[in-house]
């Protein structure tokens, strides 16, 4: 069976209107670059972003004239790679929310930082899921343009920093988290991840306690962010409250639904983060931790899904 001409299903898309020669010509020129199946696809995004209808129900001439003037557009999104389309709505994203925008200087930054992520050996999936996760978390907590370009520029500086020293690669074997865990998450996170690790596995108890709180604390705090509760951990003073507040908070908040386990087995990681830092007369061992590793891992891969992380 013939499959249709774009130029017939316009038509009909924007009836009782009609595309006129100087529509066509553009069409035209569309249908020369683009797939067939990906104009079947803008046609469908363009009638559902820009089509209006007066009290009548009636289709308006001016939103069939920006339907036809925004294909171009939105077929040249389409075909971008899922990077460069994440690109593309985190800019618009945020020249919506600020007051002032440079498109070039975030170019530039948004590049630099996906650069630098390929450099630490990134995937294109990973990349994708920060893009979607961090970058974006950013962009709502960020107030003004200043305040996120100075927070992706030390982003930056931090992944230079991991490439120059080569901190990315720290020795560890996966003994508390798995490596397949973590091998995705932004470079700040893995390599809390692989400290957790390197601590146990060379018998620094002390420190994979601390490191374990740690983690514990900031994706708890990610979480509350994700799911635009997080008025709920901060103080009078714009600063979150004490992991002990959180946690308490944590284990009835009825949005992050947490699941039983975890809130009954959190605050034995609190515990043991804040003897190995606080306790003068203390030491961790391996049997602080070890009988607990299993729960601790649960505990992480379900605040790493709350948190928007994987």
């Amino acid at each position: 069976m013939a499959r249709k001409k774009i130029e017939t299903i316009i038509d009909e898309k924007i009836a009782p209107y009609r595309l006129n020669e100087s529509g066509k010509a553009q069409l035209a020129q569309i249908i020369r670059k683009y797939e067939y199946e990906l104009l079947l696809e803008c046609i469908d995004i363009g009638v559902k972003q820009y089509f209006r209808y007066d009290e009548k129900g009636v289709l308006s001439r001016e939103s069939v004239c920006e339907f036809v003037d925004k294909l171009a557009g939105i077929a040249y999104n389409r075909s971008q790679s899922p990077i460069d389309q994440e690109v593309a709505h985190i800019k618009h994203k945020c020249k919506n929310s600020y007051s002032y925008w440079d498109d070039c200087k975030a170019n530039d930054l948004l590049t630099r930082y996906i650069l630098g992520l390929r450099e630490l050996g990134w995937t294109d999936n990973g990349i994708l899921k920060d893009l979607q996760t961090e970058i974006n978390r950013i962009c709502k907590l960020s107030r003004s343009w200043s305040q996120w370009t100075n927070t992706l520029e030390s982003w930056i500086e931090e992944i230079n920093d991991m490439r120059d020293k080569d901190s990315i690669s720290i020795e560890q074997d996966g003994t508390i988290l798995p490596t397949a865990i973590f091998e995705n998450l932004s470079p700040n996170f893995q390599s809390l991840c692989k400290q957790i690790n390197a601590s146990y596995e060379n018998n620094l108890f002390d420190c994979t306690a601390v490191m374990m709180r740690r983690l514990l604390e900031g994706l708890l705090v990610l979480s509350y962010q994700k799911f635009q509760v997080d008025d709920e951990i901060t103080e009078n003073n714009g600063r979150y409250s004490s992991l002990d507040k959180i946690l308490k908070n944590a284990e009835q908040n009825d949005t992050l639904t947490l699941s039983a386990n975890t809130r009954k087995d959190m605050a034995l990681f609190k515990d043991l983060g804040n003897y190995s830092a606080h306790k003068i007369w203390y030491n961790s061992t391996q049997q602080d931790i070890k009988p607990h590793i299993l729960k601790y891992r649960v505990i992480i891969e379900e605040l790493l899904y709350k948190a928007g992380l994987k």
